[in-house]
């Protein structure tokens, strides 16, 4: 009996253990999901604008921890409608959290988005013409 408590005693240890390492690669996993769902999106936005000729709207909604992409017909389907984890948070920076990509691909203003994951803050810069995007770290 003794020794079926050592054992199970040691189970639960190194079960316990192995929760709290995993736990900085969940945070970890979820930004990077983030940072590549959101280029792989804008970039898509971006085609399709230049494919269809038409303006698309990408709106960032970080009290509801989503965002949207879709035409300038408000009652057009979405290209693109994301849920992201509560633990990122998209902050306005020099740039409103809602502009379009023109038809010719460009995008309709330029500057900065904060975005907080975790203990890290990253800067995405969307730079004048063609709108071209990157990200950096704080």
């Amino acid at each position: 009996m003794v020794e079926m408590l050592i054992v199970l005693s040691a189970f639960l240890m190194l079960s316990l253990t192995s929760a709290f390492l995993f736990s900085p690669q969940k945070d970890l996993l979820e930004k990077e999901l983030f940072f590549s769902q959101l280029k792989s999106d804008l970039l898509y936005g971006q085609q399709y604008a230049m494919s269809h000729q038409e303006t698309i709207t990408v709106h960032i909604m970080p009290e509801n921890n989503y965002y949207y992409i879709r035409g300038m017909d408000y009652t057009a389907p979405y290209l693109a409608k994301r849920h992201y984890s509560p633990n990122i948070i998209v902050e306005k920076g020099t740039m409103k959290l809602m502009f379009q990509y023109k038809p010719d691909g460009n995008i309709d203003s330029f500057g900065s988005i904060y975005i907080v994951a975790g203990s890290k803050k990253y800067k995405m810069m969307f730079q004048i013409g063609m709108g071209r995007f990157y990200v950096v770290e704080e």
